[in-house]
């Protein structure tokens, strides 16, 4: 079942639908689909953990990228229970409990192996889950679009499943478990994560999770950190520290760069064509990148790290990101009519239909104030 929603950004109103798609696992996934015009292919998005789909919109309603974007039918799929209006997924109870900066909600405790049980899904789970969206939409196969933990989700779909997906983009992607400090420090707060689960959000957790989405301590664009909690106190609280726990317990993705190509090599390596990028600033996420384009096929897979940037790209540079992004559709044989150039041209033309319309929407309420003022 579906239901048309809109999210509102910078130029104009996107128009989605809200697809509810049940899964082997008994746990349904909600996709948020925006429909493109001249549609050429699928992009499937996947969000890092502490956001949902709304993470994607300000981006994907870039000038720029509306442009690309209405190309294509994109499908922005969310976490288990990482919805609008979501309750816990699965609990051994449920409870009610007042967080110090939440309202009054359910929260739920996570029984994982605890045989009858049902804890959150792992990485891996989730990726499986990824086929039920594939299959209910009918793609012959999609572009991956991918930040932080969900490009990990990605990558194991397309470990799985290569010949559904055409090329993977990849924010601040990680192959491994980590050994760093960093890390270790994020997956053994389990004190916050558990108050979490309970529904308590505490300036610790949101410490740790903005280290984790910008790649350093702290941010000065004070509008992105602030958009994140914001976004982050509107969604169900257990279900973020369950995705977070999954993401925490992810075992290594197993790639390994395949130089001599020798069939029946028992390599496990990433077949589809793949671009990883993240931001300068974020030396934590400079080095996964890194370690991960070491294990990759240098055939398939480019990199880049853009310069002055940290890992929240999409907020902060997106007008260089929409170029990478083309730049790596065109690579895959998709939009080749499409130039930087020509998009940027597209682009105005779309802004300044988006203010004339914005303008004649004031004059006409103008207007019908100027009516019902009169009738007084």
């Amino acid at each position: 079942c579906y239901n048309l929603i809109s999210g509102s950004d910078r130029f104009s109103i996107i128009k989605m639908e809200e697809h509810v798609i049940a899964t082997s696992y008994g746990i349904p996934l909600h996709v948020y689909m925006q429909r493109g015009t001249k549609t050429s292919g699928s992009i499937l998005t996947f969000h890092d953990i502490g956001t949902n789909y709304r993470s994607f919109l300000g981006f994907f309603n870039y000038c720029d990228m509306q442009v690309i974007a209405d190309n294509f039918n994109v499908y922005h799929v969310c976490a288990p229970g990482h919805q609008d209006n979501a309750g816990p997924v699965a609990s051994d109870g449920v409870e009610e409990k007042e967080g110090l900066l939440t309202e009054r909600q359910q929260f739920a405790t996570y029984a994982d192996g605890v045989p009858g049980k049902i804890g959150y899904p792992s990485l891996d789970e989730i990726a499986d889950m990824l086929q039920s969206v594939v299959a209910h939409f009918n793609l012959a196969y999609f572009v991956g679009f991918g930040s932080g933990a969900g490009s990990n989700v990605l990558c194991r779909y397309a470990l799985k499943h290569p010949d559904k997906v055409l090329s993977l983009f990849l924010i601040n992607p990680n192959a491994n478990t980590d050994n760093t400090y960093y890390n270790w420090l994020f997956a053994n707060n389990n004190a916050e994560w558990q108050r979490m689960s309970q529904g308590l959000l505490t300036d610790s957790a949101l410490k740790l999770l903005e280290r984790h989405w910008f790649g350093h301590n702290s941010s000065d664009c004070y509008d992105s950190v602030e958009a994140c909690k914001q976004q982050l106190l509107s969604m169900c609280l257990p279900n973020v520290a369950g995705y977070i726990k999954a993401y925490n317990d992810r075992p290594d993705l197993g790639i390994q760069r395949d130089l001599a190509k020798q069939p029946g090599s028992g390599l496990r390596t990433l077949e589809v064509q793949a671009f990883l990028v993240t931001g300068g600033l974020a030396k934590d996420m400079v080095t996964r990148l890194v370690a991960m384009n070491s294990r990759c096929d240098p055939g398939r897979t480019e990199f880049l790290i853009v310069d002055e940037s940290d890992g929240m790209m999409m907020e902060t540079e997106p007008a260089k990101l929409a170029v990478l992004f083309l730049r790596h559709l065109r690579s895959c044989g998709l939009v080749v009519s499409l130039t930087p150039e020509r998009v940027r041209e597209l682009a105005k033309q779309r802004c300044a239909s988006a203010s004339v319309a914005a303008a004649a929407d004031v004059e006409a309420i103008d207007e019908t104030a100027d009516i019902d003022c009169g009738d007084f």
